[in-house]
């Protein structure tokens, strides 16, 4: 590299936030193209515009990136919660959210996760810092606001019920659910069970 072009390099050089996006991305596009068993730390940072060196000092190998990458829109941006009016349409949208951010890394990824990194429970792993449940706390609570449901009703499991039996059809079936799977797991189970309290 010559003087003249070095500091152009340096004045483009990522850092940060910035970067850690720009490789969780790279690890995205890599699972779909080469799914999890043919993803390399190699191939993320050369995707990424980076070095392995980069990679290595973030993550400690293969599948730390990977669930790097699951986390990393779970709960979604402040300025994703939806907002329709109504507590059934805003679960549906954070449920085709999921289904869209998590499906392209999890379904590749999952099973390979799995065999690596044996018996250490999921949840630990997906949600290393506890499970907050931002997303349908704001969800719940606007339909508290609005009457359609009783403050009573806002439980812990019912915070965490919508993903979960989304996650566990993603899972279970390694695709992507239907826009039916969605309606039918919100007014079949989620509803019945948080409108009824």
């Amino acid at each position: 590299m010559s003087n003249s072009q070095h500091p152009d390099k340096l004045k483009n050089r990522r850092r940060g936030k910035e970067l850690e996006a720009a490789i969780l991305q790279a690890v995205r596009e890599e699972l779909t193209e080469q799914g999890y068993s043919n993803l390399t730390m190699d191939g993320v940072a050369e995707r990424a515009g980076t070095s392995k060196a980069v990679l290595y000092r973030r993550w400690a190998n293969r599948a730390e990136i990977v669930l790097a990458a699951i986390r990393e829109r779970v709960p979604l941006p402040l300025e994703e919660v939806p907002d329709y009016g109504n507590l059934r349409d805003d679960v549906c949208s954070v449920l085709q959210s999921m289904n869209q951010n998590n499906i392209e890394v999890m379904i590749k990824a999952f099973y390979g996760l799995v065999t690596e990194i044996g018996a250490i429970p999921l949840a630990s792993l997906l949600f290393p810092q506890g499970r907050h449940n931002r997303t349908m706390t704001i969800v719940l609570q606007r339909a508290v606001d609005r009457g359609e449901v009783s403050a009573e009703a806002v439980t812990p499991r019912m915070l965490t019920l919508p993903a979960d039996l989304a996650r566990h059809e993603l899972m279970l079936y390694n695709k992507p659910m239907s826009e039916q799977t969605i309606a039918n797991l919100v007014d079949e189970v989620f509803l019945p069970l948080v409108l009824k309290r």
